[in-house]
């Protein structure tokens, strides 16, 4: 069941690239190190934001928050590039009144 509205979710470059993928980010780095052993590229972005919507859209269950921002969705799912090691990863979706689902964090899921 994926997080509703999920074909119209977005993850943007700014998030993945600039954030998840960055080696030198102060709060991302250490995410970026984990991606990037999972065959994830700076260069390559659209591999990882790929994934990750894939997640939103074909997840078996999610949960749900409602916080001041808006609805918040987490939803885990398995990704990796080929000849590399796959991982566990949990999502974070926020959805402010009408606006579709926006990617706002991942990280490694430690369950």
């Amino acid at each position: 069941m994926p997080i509703p509205d999920a074909d119209r979710a977005v993850a943007t470059d700014e998030k993945v690239r600039d954030y998840l993928l960055n080696l030198g980010h102060p709060d991302g780095g250490s995410k970026a190190v984990w991606f990037h052993s999972l065959g994830y590229a700076r260069d390559d972005w659209r591999d990882l934001s790929a994934d990750l919507l894939a997640i939103a859209r074909e997840c078996d269950s999610f949960d749900t928050e409602s916080t001041r921002f808006g609805v918040k969705y987490k939803a885990s799912g398995v990704i990796g590039r080929p000849d590399h090691r796959p991982g566990s990863v949990l999502t974070v979706w926020i959805v402010e009144d009408d606006d579709p689902p926006r990617l706002v964090t991942a990280y490694p899921d430690d369950k």
